[in-house]
């Protein structure tokens, strides 16, 4: 049976700077926005949270939509999820992420990197690069629908 997967993508900025994982890979490191997929009978908000709790460490609170995309793989029995982007905010006192994550989480690294180092780094979705810049500095920046980010690779 085919079947549609849902994700959020968290974006948290605190004091300039943006929240980061790198996932471990056998290549080259590449740099993420924490976030994964949505649980049965999970809200966008409870997603957000635990992904950013399971990754990080750390305590959010959704505050917006940013955007909206597809991920369609046509390739072998093929793949479909949709992403919801979050802009989300720290709760509490704690600001320091756990580098590993918690649990039996993927992650190699967590941490917090500059507007100009975002700027920079190899990213998973390299359009993600100016969305988060426009989300966090345009005054009248509107959630959109992104398409297929995947178009053209597979």
């Amino acid at each position: 049976m085919k079947a549609i997967s849902i994700r959020v993508t968290v974006v948290v900025e605190h004091q300039g700077k943006i929240l980061l994982i790198r996932e471990k890979t056998q290549g080259e490191p590449c740099y993420s926005l924490p976030g994964g997929n949505v649980e049965y009978v999970e809200t966008i908000p409870e997603a957000t949270r635990r992904e950013v709790w399971e990754e990080t460490g750390l305590l959010v609170k959704m505050e917006r939509l940013l955007w909206v995309d597809d991920r369609i793989n046509h390739t072998g029995e093929g793949k479909h999820t949709i992403a919801v982007a979050v802009l989300a905010k720290l709760m509490g006192d704690d600001t320091e992420p756990i580098p590993g994550g918690l649990d039996d989480e993927e992650i190699e690294w967590a941490g917090w990197v500059s507007l100009d180092e975002w700027k920079t780094l190899p990213l998973y979705h390299a359009a993600w690069r100016d969305l988060v810049i426009q989300a966090l500095s345009s005054p009248d920046y509107k959630a959109d629908y992104l398409g297929n980010m995947l178009e053209g690779k597979g």
